[in-house]
């Protein structure tokens, strides 16, 4: 819809039959005042969705790297740890446990000796940080130490990440991610999973 105004000389327009006359001879621009019809606005609204997905799918990438990072530098820092209850009585058996899950063995339960303080806030950054497993009780099972390698001169933890891998972090200082925290072959058992499981 257009609104026409007078000029500055005191002459006017006026728009007839959809064609623009003008009045001795100087124009002006004509006002207009449009709105949004309703399939712009649905147009709008669909970029503005589209943007927004990929903006969250983006954050949350980035949340799980970071995740991701806190789990192995607070495995880091379990490491050193690890050496330290060492130094000082010989074995890592007072910072072995087994499955650590959300139910019976929580990091509040977990451990002992003289590092047992530091090993719990450490388990709790972890449990904080580390990825869900997928398994029946989400969150119960993100920490395994293999209890199985005996404790006296060697250990392994393994940490489930939000990647969808498992890290590992061993006695000897190996460290790496594998698909399944075990590789079972004919019906056998986490006993035959090469790499830092078994070999820390």
């Amino acid at each position: 819809m257009f609104f026409w105004r007078e000029n500055r000389k005191g002459f006017t327009q006026s728009l007839e039959n959809g064609i623009a006359s003008t009045k001795r001879g100087e124009t002006t621009m004509p006002f207009f005042s449009a709105g949004f019809t309703l399939i712009e606005l649905l147009i709008v609204i669909a970029i503005i969705g589209v943007l927004s997905s990929i903006v969250m799918a983006n954050l949350n990438n980035s949340r799980n790297r970071a995740k991701d990072a806190a789990v192995k530098l607070a495995m880091g820092q379990m490491a050193n740890l690890m050496a330290l209850e060492y130094s000082a009585t010989g074995s890592y058996c007072n910072l072995q446990y087994g499955w650590i899950t959300a139910g019976g063995g929580t990091c509040d339960t977990v451990f002992s000796g003289s590092y047992v303080n530091e090993a719990r806030a450490i388990c709790k950054s972890i449990f904080n940080n580390a990825g869900e497993n997928g398994w029946s009780t989400p969150g119960a099972y993100k920490i395994y130490s293999n209890t199985g390698l005996g404790c006296a001169s060697t250990y392994s933890f393994m940490i489930y990440l939000n990647k969808g891998k498992w890290y590992c972090s061993g006695s000897s200082g190996r460290k790496g991610e594998y698909a399944a925290y075990s590789n079972v072959q004919n019906g056998s058992d986490i006993g035959v999973t090469p790499g830092c499981y078994m070999q820390p």
